[in-house]
């Protein structure tokens, strides 16, 4: 896997030294600004800086696009990649909508290539656990979903800039950018919801800041709390008829799971690394086993996490 990487974003000081571990190989990036591009080079050890996408998708010895971008580019650049021949890793979320996210899908299957949502909830070791023994707390009677995190860039929305992750011309915000953990992690636990309501306290710009996501399953509900304005404790709590269980700290790190039962003990399960590490490494087995089944059915809650975020704009009306 020998990777180009388009965007410069803070984010990536983290996650490409989890690619490295995992084996991959970081052979190019791409950025508007060259002295940006050349700056993450020199960082990272990337041997090759380009200023046009086209260029990048040109270069022979690239097999994978790592698209980490605005929220509105993600689909433009994907669709761009895969019909260069180009595997995709595309940051979250995938795409806006489900009508792209299952667009860009069906391209990767006809074409032969991979694409993966580097949502880091679905691949961590903690959470394929939670899938597995999730019988066991019996019937869910409710959910609660928390991720609350002060961005360092809301003090600039406040003096009255247009930060790109609260700019609604790049489909930015608390639903999209954390809330959307939230949503993965019930959307793969339980499947697409029957309802999605979405109370949002918007800016003056329109943008979403914090909000509550109501996501209606047979029986229970599932609240997803989101904020870039504001710093909470995060976490997971599953509320089942025979015991429950807690994940800290919470849904797009599932680093310490507490499995209590009734009448027993309660279960901690912890593991030390951060999400991206299990996320990267968990890529680079899937496509060094060949596991395509794997990687459709990461798709397929890929394209219905879009569904719920489209229909939980739609209810708070957001104008993207």
């Amino acid at each position: 896997m020998k990777i180009g990487i388009i965007g410069t974003s803070f984010i990536l000081a983290s996650i490409l030294p989890q690619m490295k571990r995992a084996g991959m190989e970081l052979g190019a990036v791409c950025s508007r600004r060259e002295e940006t591009g050349r700056a993450l080079a020199a960082e990272h050890g990337i041997p090759a800086v380009y200023t046009q996408l086209e260029e990048m998708l040109a270069d022979p010895a690239l097999d994978w696009i790592y698209v980490c971008t605005p929220n509105s580019l993600h689909y433009p650049q994907a669709k761009a990649a895969l019909e260069a021949g180009k595997n995709v890793l595309c940051e979250k979320p995938m795409v806006p909508t489900e009508g792209q996210a299952r667009e860009l899908s069906a391209l990767a299957r006809e074409k032969g290539l991979w694409l993966f949502e580097t949502a880091a909830t679905a691949y961590h070791p903690n959470y394929q656990l939670i899938r597995r023994r999730l019988p066991e707390l019996g019937d869910i009677q409710a959910a609660l979903c928390w991720f609350c995190q002060y961005s360092s860039r809301y003090q600039a929305l406040l003096d009255g800039q247009n930060p790109n992750v609260f700019n609604p011309a790049f489909a930015g915000g608390a639903l999209m950018d954390l809330n959307l953990y939230n949503i993965h992690f019930a959307v793969g636990l339980w499947g697409p919801p029957q309802g999605v309501k979405y109370l949002a306290h918007t800016h003056t710009n329109g943008i979403d800041t914090h909000g509550l996501a109501l996501l209606e399953y047979p029986g229970f509900v599932c609240q997803c709390m989101g904020a870039k304005d504001g710093q909470g404790k995060n976490e997971v709590q599953i509320v089942g008829e025979k015991g429950y269980l807690r994940v800290t700290p919470g849904a797009s790190n599932c680093q310490k799971v507490e499995f209590s039962l009734r009448g027993r003990e309660p279960e901690v399960i912890e593991l030390p690394e951060n999400g991206w590490h299990y996320e990267m490494q968990a890529i680079a087995g899937m496509v060094a086993r060949g596991d395509r089944a794997e990687c459709d059915r990461l798709l397929e809650v890929s394209c219905q996490v879009a569904r719920v975020l489209e229909e939980a704009r739609r209810d708070a009306g957001l104008g993207f």
